[in-house]
């Protein structure tokens, strides 16, 4: 009895954070087009290719699963002038969340544009847009309800009494803008403002109206190189989101370290490079990240150590994240070389 109160107070909880807030990772900075349209196309090189998995409270109850894969790439870039271009991507999430199988679909497309504004720090705006349809469904069928409570104990023959629908789809938009500036191959940054879900569609289950509230964020990334002669590049990151009454905040950094860099002259060795992070949801996680770069290819683990109320019942166990990504780099050799230094 002891152990069955912390778990149905952690199956609540996590009931009502589900409610409040869309799906979100650990490593919210290698799900870039998710997280801001405005990052549609903003990387260096010609195309970008990434999916991530996440499972969550597998310790507690069924697990909470989440994946996405995304693919984005600037178009026109050589007919552009003054270095601006437009960019294009698409994306598809799955977010599947606990026993009730409540299960949402994503397809989104996303454009951008990006201004080269100049200077000696080489300074770029970029507008992203992104339309998509999302299809909610549950498995409402195997509910308890309190009102098929007999006296004595649960009866599935009574009537639930709700009205009950098997899914939701609707229309979603969503818009960013990212600046992002470069100087002399030591410090890249980049910082978004995002606008989710501003239509605010119904995506009610149960009839009704229940609008999907909007989410408005804030994220800024960055790689600072320790010196021109230097391996090792420090990568923080923060992001903050509010959505509804529900905030969300991550805070880190990632330390990178270039192992070998591509030969200039033979193809007898390959750009590879580790990273290392540390990082902090706020009253949630702490979280742990390794990802490992190899020419265009990444691969990247997190794992989170829960610290909230959930504690009891998670035994500290979070969630386990997987991130596999890639970036054509076709001919670019000066783009090639700075890949070593930046993560994006």
């Amino acid at each position: 009895m002891k152990r069955i109160i912390p778990i149905l107070f952690a199956l609540v909880l996590a009931a009502k954070i589900t409610l409040a807030q869309d799906q979100h990772f650990s490593q919210f900075y290698n799900s870039p087009v998710a997280s801001n349209p405005g990052n549609t196309g903003v990387f260096n090189g010609d195309l970008r290719a990434y999916t991530l998995y996440r499972m969550q409270w597998f310790t507690v109850s069924t697990p909470y699963k989440t994946f996405t894969v995304s693919l984005d790439a600037p178009i026109f870039k050589k007919r552009m002038r003054n270095k601006d271009f437009f960019s294009a991507g698409i994306n598809f999430s799955n977010d599947n969340q606990g026993t009730v199988k409540l299960k949402t679909n994503t397809y989104n497309a996303t454009v951008s544009f990006t201004k080269f504004i100049g200077g000696r720090q080489k300074h770029n705006i970029t507008l992203g847009y992104s339309i998509g349809y999302a299809l909610k469904t549950a498995a409402l069928g195997t509910i308890k309800w309190d009102n098929q409570w007999d006296g004595e104990q649960y009866n599935p023959a009574i009537p639930s009494g709700e009205s009950i629908g098997g899914g939701a789809g609707y229309l979603d938009m969503s818009t960013g803008l990212v600046w992002t500036f470069t100087t002399d191959h030591l410090f890249r940054s980049a910082l978004g403002f995002s606008f989710h879900h501003f239509t605010m569609p119904n995506n009610s289950l149960v009839g009704g109206f229940e609008k999907l509230y909007p989410k408005m964020g804030v994220q800024w990334n960055s790689n600072f190189k320790l010196s021109e002669t230097s391996n090792t590049t420090v990568e923080p990151s923060i992001m903050v989101a509010q959505q509804g009454t529900t905030m969300l905040l991550n805070a880190g950094a990632s330390v990178k370290y270039v192992l070998t860099e591509h030969s200039h002259y033979t193809s007898n060795q390959s750009d590879k490079a580790l990273h290392l992070g540390l990082y902090y949801r706020l009253r949630d996680a702490m979280f742990v990240a390794f990802r490992f770069d190899y020419n265009d290819i990444s691969a990247a683990l997190a794992y989170d150590i829960n610290i909230s109320g959930l504690t009891p019942a998670s035994h500290s166990v979070g969630s386990f994240e997987i991130m596999l990504s890639y970036r054509g780099l076709f001919g670019q050799k000066e783009a090639k070389l700075k890949s070593t230094r930046f993560m994006n």
